[in-house]
């Protein structure tokens, strides 16, 4: 009976396409407008991904994401530095500066200072043979590859920028995750990013702090808390922290939700339509199985199987599209504005849309069959 039903499918090759191309679309729509979402969107806490070294990150109560900086005194430093259980903490400075690049445009750049001893916080990947030891040159600074090439007119190891008025020379190229404001990375340490910086009475951003082994990292926060006043956060809570604020601050989930929306009620719409007109047709082709013996669910089991095949079909042919449109985004777009993330996860997501609306068409076409009369045949 399974061969008669895919028989059956297949030999209407306009609503057999009809329902392909409705739930190609679907996962098409789906499967890509969720990829670039979730790129977009762990692109909010960058920095606090590239930090691996970090287990707490410590900043002013007010701070509602990275990029909300709200600097504190120095002497916070050694506050938390004295709380039981930090191994160690060192300082960090964030903050955007104007650079004067070799052509006299100016750009604004997010400057990253690090603890000028330990260098912690440094990139994740440092490019032609650089270390981060480089940064205690003169001067010297790393900048991310991608945006020094498109943003900051091609510099590289060796060549020389003014940040607010001062002199910098880079002493290596990274590659980071690059960041939801696409403007380039600059690090350096921490004092000359301070002499760098317009002058401020405070200007520590955040404290990154080493919990001591097997101490319990949520024990810790809290006495960060509570000793010292000031907000702290494990390294994945402060991630969820920056991302819950642009969720919510911001109109991207309700762009993206729109547009993954209107793949559900395409997909329903055009294959449900198709599938319940292919049943339709056939009711007579039922009809006859049912005068000849077949049973209730073994239609019911045909129509899930010509449900489910023209529904992998249309899957397939939609990851393959959106596979494409990632290639073809990739070739076309600089490297540091691709924001489009394709996780396993999201081809789920894709196949249970898909499975969704494969049940959905089903149903419309089930209650034709399952109300059918055998009788039919003979009108």
């Amino acid at each position: 009976m399974n061969y008669v039903a895919l028989r059956m499918l297949m030999g209407d090759k306009v609503k057999y396409l009809g329902i392909v191309v409705g739930i190609m679309f679907a996962t098409l729509l789906i499967t890509q407008q969720l990829s670039i979402f979730i790129g977009l969107m762990s692109r909010t806490y960058a920095v606090v991904t590239d930090m691996k070294a970090a287990d707490i990150w410590v900043m002013d109560p007010q701070v509602r994401n990275i990029d909300d900086v709200r600097p504190m005194s120095d002497n916070e430093l050694y506050r938390i530095r004295s709380v039981d259980g930090v191994q160690w903490a060192v300082p960090l400075f964030k903050g955007n500066i104007r650079a004067k690049l070799p052509n006299n445009n100016y750009q604004v750049c997010v400057v990253l200072g690090l603890d000028d001893e330990s260098l912690t916080g440094g990139p994740p990947e440092l490019l032609d043979g650089g270390t981060m030891n480089d940064l205690r040159m003169d001067e010297g600074i790393i900048v991310d590859a991608p945006n020094a090439k498109e943003k900051l007119g091609g510099i590289q190891v060796g060549d020389v920028l003014e940040l607010n008025d001062n002199r910098a020379r880079v002493v290596g190229l990274c590659r980071i995750t690059q960041q939801f404001v696409s403007q380039p990375v600059i690090y350096t340490t921490y004092s000359r990013a301070k002499s760098w910086a317009p002058m401020e009475r405070r200007q520590l951003s955040f404290v990154l702090v080493k919990a001591k082994p097997d101490e319990d990292r949520k024990q810790l926060v809290q006495r960060i808390r509570q000793q010292t006043g000031l907000a702290a956060y494990t390294s994945p809570e402060f991630k969820n922290v920056t991302l819950m604020y642009y969720l919510i601050h911001t109109g991207i989930p309700i762009n993206f939700g729109t547009t993954v929306g209107l793949g559900f009620i395409v997909g329903i719409a055009i294959a449900g339509q198709t599938f319940y007109q292919f049943a339709h047709d056939n009711l007579r082709y039922f009809g006859t199985l049912k005068a000849m013996g077949c049973s209730t669910p073994t239609l019911i089991r045909m129509i899930l199987l010509q449900g489910f095949t023209a529904g992998l079909l249309g899957y397939c042919i939609g990851i393959g599209g959106t596979a494409l449109f990632k290639y073809s985004i990739g070739r076309i777009t600089p490297e540091s504005q691709q924001v489009m993330t394709v996780y396993w996860w999201i081809l789920a997501l894709g196949a249970l849309g898909v499975a969704f609306i494969v049940i959905a068409s089903s149903f419309l076409a089930l209650i034709k069959v399952i109300r059918l009369e055998p009788a039919i045949v003979f009108k």
